[in-house]
């Protein structure tokens, strides 16, 4: 169906990051990962690696699994011997911090789950992980949090392969839709806790594949209907909305207030968007997309 948005307009909210940035960030992490050397494998985790980041992306994401030490908790297996995670942790910040390539600093985070490393580009998150099958390029892996004292399965390539796969059965349209609605809370909510990065892409992927489009404006408000209508089933019912990897609820610490905040606002955003397909002028049109984003 024709429309009158421009389609410069539509591209803005679903551009990817420059070849450039992906190559500052691949050297990134090339070099982290001779940092740490043979005892460690490393890789990019998230939006960045989910290619669903937005294009003013500063910060990765980036796991560090210390091969051949396993998790007692999550494999329900004993061992001779033990490592405690705070080992696990300086191992790895002694090794970062002892380097002269790169002018930067190197932390543990505040919640206690990562190490920063700041360059005057990025912000890498180096998050230290440890076995739970043999294999050290499977999932899932156990990583650990010094604010709550747990250790917590993780499954970042599961979160990859399910976002490639969703990728394919839409045309090549997921991802662009994706990073459409991480701009769209970005421009509506910037600065707050009102919805994660994570949980925006979980209710994107849980959008039947049917509501993607190849005009991407459509793919908005089809897919803005579909999750605004998700969240009010799960108002009233306890349904379960699975993330990306598929193994947790988004909802289960999702505070209600915000939920109803974000459910509400897209609402009115899909409302703004349908008036911007329907205009019968570029201006007309325009405004009520650059509303639709809060813009």
């Amino acid at each position: 169906m024709p429309h009158n948005i421009p389609t410069v307009h539509i591209q803005k909210h679903t551009r990817g990051i420059s070849d450039t940035k992906r190559t500052e960030v691949a050297n990134l992490q090339k070099y982290i990962q001779e940092l740490l050397g043979d005892t460690h494998h490393t890789f990019l985790q998230g939006s960045y690696a989910n290619d669903t980041s937005t294009s003013d992306i500063n910060d990765v994401d980036i796991v560090a699994i210390r091969k051949t030490t396993y998790s007692s908790v999550h494999t329900g297996l004993s061992f001779p011997t033990s490592i405690p995670w705070e080992t696990i942790f300086s191992e790895i910040e002694t090794k970062l911090k002892n380097q002269n390539r790169y002018t930067w600093t190197v932390e543990r985070s505040e919640g206690g789950k990562c190490i920063e490393v700041r360059t005057s580009g990025f912000k890498a998150d180096v998050v230290p992980a440890v076995q739970i099958n043999e294999d050290v390029k499977s999932d899932p892996i156990a990583i650990y949090s010094f604010k709550t004292g747990i250790e917590k399965v993780n499954r970042p390539r599961t979160h990859i392969e399910n976002g490639v796969a969703k990728h394919n059965a839409t045309n090549q349209n997921y991802k662009p839709i994706v990073r459409m609605f991480k701009n769209w809370v970005k421009n509506h909510f910037d600065n707050t806790d009102i919805i994660s990065s994570y949980q925006v892409e979980s209710l994107v992927y849980n959008t039947p594949n049917e509501n993607f489009h190849n005009d991407h404006a459509y793919s908005f408000l089809f897919v803005g209907n579909h999750i605004a209508e998700l969240l009010s089933q799960r108002d009233i019912l306890p349904i379960k909305i699975n993330s990306v990897c598929g193994t947790d609820d988004i909802t289960t610490n999702w505070n209600i207030v915000a939920r109803q905040s974000f459910k509400n606002k897209l609402k009115e955003s899909v409302s703004h968007g349908l008036s911007a397909y329907k205009a019968t002028t570029i201006q007309e049109a325009q405004n009520y997309w650059d509303k639709t984003f809060n813009i």
